[in-house]
């Protein structure tokens, strides 16, 4: 049982002993009882061996706490026994960039037992990053802490009820598009500068399908049905900072198939006949993939490559901050604007769970659901 000490001041001093650790040290936890104001002697001592049981026993059953190690060996830990085991190999390769960047830097030193919610909240103020990149660096370090819990470490992780700056409305406004800056945009794509490219091509199968930069540069020819107008959703191109590879789809349900319009199916079909012109062109030259989208010489084509040429193509124009995924979320506010359901519009993206779905596109849909009523009152009226 632990030990238990009456202090002058009335208080009770408490000390769980919970054996030795590697080096022979004995481990021990202390903590401090007070008694309620106005209680007897005796009441107090009777309090305060019923504290010491129920504090022993919370911390037998965290025995293995290594509260005082820092956070550089908490993220060695983490490398070594989570990452190889529970992250994909491009996931890895992004928490590692990360990781280097922005929170070694910052907490390398710091011991487990002084991170607090506060700590972290004002960290992620001062950062010099848009909200959006404070909750993808947030998921990191929520993941590093959750390992840490798990595994006994800590009893409980700091990144509760962690503030992260929110988006401003002008910032929000900026991550969308207008309906005359889409039909703006694939008059452009459809130009005669650029209609028979096969960057056309890609930029308008990301609008017409809402998939994924690396799930559309990961398309074989294999996944695309002509005749039933199908296109299925079976890898993700990958690269890890050296090599490019096709990998799985982000999730479960990720893998999924997307029906295809006349529109796209003419698309792809040109772009299956200008790779076959190229082919012959090259003759053995020419690295066959069987991919949809590749490189000059037929091999993986190069996301950064892409995103380099789209950039290039929409600056001077109105909507020059837009990004590749930002297609994606046109997709997705299209679909939720003509009414569709939720969990059509979910399966549709890929997305884990339809709460993914409702959480992103909260704003679409509130403006969708009001027009829906609008709708209903004109036709009563």
């Amino acid at each position: 049982m632990a030990q238990i000490s009456k202090r002058k001041n009335g208080n009770f001093q408490i000390i769980a002993s919970l054996g030795y650790d590697k080096n022979g040290k004995q481990i021990r936890k202390t903590t401090t009882f007070v008694p309620p104001e106005g209680t007897t002697p005796k009441k107090a001592e009777k309090l305060a061996k019923e504290f010491a049981i129920q504090f022993q026993k919370k911390c037998e059953g965290y025995a293995s706490l290594d509260e005082n190690i820092t956070f550089a060996e908490l993220v060695e830990r983490y490398r070594k026994s989570y990452m190889p085991n529970e992250l994909k190999a491009v996931t890895k390769y992004t928490y590692d960039l990360q990781i280097e960047k922005y929170l070694l830097p910052a907490f390398a030193n710091v011991k487990l037992k002084k991170f607090t919610p506060l700590r972290f909240t004002n960290f992620f103020a001062d950062l010099e990053l848009n909200p959006a990149s404070c909750r993808k660096l947030y998921t990191i370090l929520k993941s590093i802490f959750t390992f840490a819990v798990n595994q006994n470490i800590l009893t409980k992780s700091p990144c509760v009820n962690v503030i992260l700056p929110k988006s401003k409305e002008a910032e929000n406004e900026k991550t969308a598009m207008t309906f005359e800056q889409i039909d703006e945009l694939v008059k452009m794509l459809k130009s005669e500068d650029v209609a028979n490219t096969q960057f056309s091509a890609i930029i308008l199968t990301l609008l017409y399908t809402g998939m994924r930069s690396g799930e559309c540069l990961g398309l074989q020819w294999k996944d695309i049905d002509f005749t039933q107008n199908l296109i299925y959703i079976n890898h993700n191109l990958v690269y890890d900072g050296k090599d490019t590879w096709l990998d799985t789809p982000k999730t479960k349900k990720s893998k999924r198939c997307i029906a295809m319009s006349e529109d796209l199916k003419n698309i792809l079909l040109n772009q299956k006949f200008r790779q076959s012109v190229n082919m012959d062109k090259m003759g053995k030259g020419y690295n066959p993939l069987n991919m949809v989208f590749t490189s000059a010489t037929g091999g993986f084509k190069d996301r950064s490559g892409l995103l380099k040429e789209f950039k290039r193509f929409i600056k001077n124009t109105d909507f020059n901050y837009i990004s590749l995924h930002t297609l994606r979320h046109v997709n997705a506010t299209l679909l939720i604007m003509q009414g569709y359901d939720i969990k059509l519009v979910s399966g549709h993206l890929g997305h884990s769970n339809i709460s993914t779905t409702g959480d992103i596109y909260a704003d679409v849909i509130e403006e969708s659901k009001r027009k829906m009523a609008e709708t209903i009152a004109l036709r009563l009226a």
